[in-house]
C-alpha cells in the first residue's frame, strides 16, 4: 500500500496527460477517418464517372439503332403524305423494303382515320385488320398522344403474338389540305405503326448484360397505368448503388440505363492507404508528444509546489496558502492555526534500515496526517522529517490540544514495511493567527519553537525516568 501511494505521488499529472493524449488521439482518428471517407467517396465517384462514360456509349448506340428504325418509319409517313390514296400493293412493296433494310422490324401497319387497313406481313396479323384504335382503350392512349404532339411516340415493351417482345413506334400522318389560300393547312390522315423486336434492337445496338467490367440493365420506368418493365439485365441493379443514365426518346419517353461493377465499386486506392497511414501515424505521434509535453508540464508544476516524495504541498505552497488565509482572516477575523509536527529519532531508522525504508515511512506518515484532517486543511512537508498541518478557523485550547495529540498518535502507530515493523514518535508545536503572531514567518517560527520545547520537555522527562530507574 505504501509503495502504491508513493508511486501515485510520483505520477502526478499522469492521468491528465493521458486524457489529453486520448483526446488528441480521438480527434486525429476522427479527422483521418473523415478524410479517408472523402477519398473513398472520391474513388467511388471516379469509378461511377467511368461507368457513366460506358453508359453514354451504350446510350449513343441504342439511340442510333432506334433512330435508324424510326427514319424508315418516317419515310413511310412521308410516302403517305405524297400518296394519301396509297393502295395495298404499294404498301406491301414499301413495307417489304423497310423490313429488308432493318431486320429488327417485325410488322408495319397503316390506320387511315385510326382504323387499321394495311398490315405487313399479313400472316399472323389478320385479326388486326379493321381494329379501331379509338375504341381500344389500351392503344388509344399512345395514339392520342401522337396526334396531340404531332410527333413520334414509343410504347412498350409489349408482348408479341408471334412470341418475344417488341417496341411500338406510333407516327402520326398529317397531309396537306390543298385549296386553302397561302401555306396549305394539314389535316390528320391517320397513324403509322412500326413494331420492332426488342432483342434484335439490343443486338443491333451491341448491348448485353455485361459490358467490360460492368453489369448493365435497361428499364422503362412505370407510370400510373403501366408498371416498370426491364428490357435488359437484372431489375435489382436499379435498387442497388448503381450508376444511372436517362435515355430520352421521341414522344417525351424516358428509359433508364444502370451499371454496376461485377466486383463492386472501388473504395480503396494507393492514395487512400497512404492518406490513412499518414493520418494515423501523425495522430499517434502527436498524441505521444501531447502526453509527454503535458505530463512534463504538470510534473514541473507539481514539483514546484509539492514535495516529490510524498506528493504533499511544500513550504512554498504552504506559505502561499497561509498568506491567503491571513488576508482573509484580516477581513473576517476567523483566523487559522498551524501544527508543527517533527519526528523523533527518525535518523537512526534511516541509518539502520536505509533511506528507501525511511522514504516509505515518510510517505505513510504523510498519508496518516491527511487522514486525520479535513478537506479544507493543508498537510505540508517542509523538511526532512518535518510536517506542518494548516487548519482554517480557530479552535478552543482544549480542542487544539486534543487535535495535537491525535496527530501525534497517528504518527506513532507502528507500520510494517517489508519484513520490518517500525514506529517513531512525534513532537507537535502549535500557534494561532492572529493571537500568537502577526506574520507568517513569526507564526511558523513560534510553532517550531513550541515543538522543540515539547521535544526538550519529553527528553528531560525521559532522562529523569532513566536516572530514577538506575537509582541515581
Amino acid at each position: 500500500m505504501i509503495r502504491l501511494v508513493s508511486l501515485l505521488n510520483r505520477r502526478k499529472g499522469f492521468w491528465h496527460a493521458l486524457a489529453v493524449a486520448l483526446v488528441v488521439l480521438l480527434v486525429g482518428a476522427s479527422l483521418t477517418t473523415y478524410v479517408g471517407n472523402l477519398i473513398r467517396d472520391a474513388n467511388v465517384d471516379r469509378h461511377k464517372a467511368a461507368a457513366v462514360s460506358v453508359l453514354s456509349e451504350a446510350r449513343a448506340r441504342l439511340l442510333g439503332t432506334i433512330g435508324r428504325t424510326l427514319s424508315l418509319g418516317t419515310g413511310l409517313m412521308n410516302y403517305v403524305v405524297v400518296n394519301p390514296r396509297i393502295g395495298e400493293l404499294q404498301f406491301r412493296r414499301y413495307s417489304a423494303e423497310m423490313i429488308a433494310q432493318d431486320r429488327s422490324i417485325r410488322s408495319i401497319a397503316l390506320a387511315p382515320g385510326n382504323v387499321v387497313r394495311f398490315v405487313h406481313p399479313l400472316e399472323g396479323n389478320e385479326r388486326v385488320i379493321g381494329l379501331d384504335y379509338a375504341s381500344n382503350r389500351e392503344q388509344w392512349r399512345g395514339i392520342h398522344q401522337a396526334m396531340e404532339s404531332r410527333s413520334v411516340v414509343l410504347a412498350g415493351p409489349v408482348n408479341l403474338v408471334q412470341g418475344g417482345r417488341g417496341i411500338l413506334a406510333r407516327l402520326p400522318i398529317y397531309v396537306p389540305a390543298f385549296g386553302s389560300p397561302g401555306e396549305p393547312a394539314r389535316t390528320y390522315w391517320g397513324i403509322a405503326s412500326v413494331m420492332f423486336d426488342e432483342q434484335a434492337m439490343l443486338a443491333s445496338a451491341g448491348l448485353s448484360t455485361l459490358v467490360g467490367e460492368y453489369e448493365i440493365a435497361l428499364q422503362v420506368p412505370g407510370d400510373g397505368e403501366r408498371p416498370t418493365s426491364t428490357i435488359l439485365g437484372q431489375p435489382d441493379l436499379f435498387e442497388r448503388d448503381s450508376a444511372r443514365l436517362d435515355v430520352l426518346l421521341p414522344g417525351a419517353v424516358s428509359w433508364q440505363l444502370a451499371a454496376i461493377p461485377r466486383q463492386g465499386w472501388v473504395h480503396t486506392s494507393t492514395e487512400f492507404w497512404l492518406a490513412v497511414a499518414a493520418g494515423y501515424g501523425a495522430t499517434l505521434l502527436l498524441a505521444a508528444m501531447s502526453f509527454f509535453v503535458v505530463f512534463e508540464m504538470l510534473r514541473a508544476r507539481q514539483l514546484a509546489h509539492h514535495d516529490p516524495l510524498t506528493g504533499l504541498p511544500n513550504r512554498r505552497l504552504l506559505e502561499d496558502r497561509m498568506e491567503q488565509l491571513a488576508s482573509f482572516s484580516d477581513r473576517s477575523g476567523l483566523g487559522f492555526q498551524v501544527f508543527f509536527v517533527d519526528l523523533n529519532d527518525f535518523k537512526p531508522i534511516n541509518d539502520q534500515h536505509g533511506h528507501a525504508i525511511g522514504d516509505l515511512m515518510l510517505v505513510e506518515i504523510g498519508r496518516r496526517l491527511r487522514s486525520e484532517t479535513r478537506r479544507a486543511d493543508t498537510v505540508a512537508r517542509i523538511g526532512g522529517d518535518e510536517f506542518v498541518v494548516l487548519t482554517p478557523g480557530l479552535m478552543q485550547e482544549a480542542d487544539a490540544a486534543q487535535f495535537s495529540r491525535r496527530l501525534a498518535a497517528a504518527v506513532c502507530e507502528p507500520m510494517t514495511i517489508g519484513a520490518a515493523t517500525l514506529s517513531v514518535k512525534a513532537s507537535v508545536g502549535r500557534a494561532s493567527y492572529p493571537q500568537d503572531a502577526r506574520s507568517i514567518r513569526e507564526l511558523l517560527d513560534l510553532a517550531d519553537t513550541r515543538m522543540y520545547a515539547q521535544k526538550q520537555q519529553r527528553f528531560e522527562t525521559l532522562f529523569t525516568e532513566v536516572r530514577a530507574a538506575n537509582g541515581s
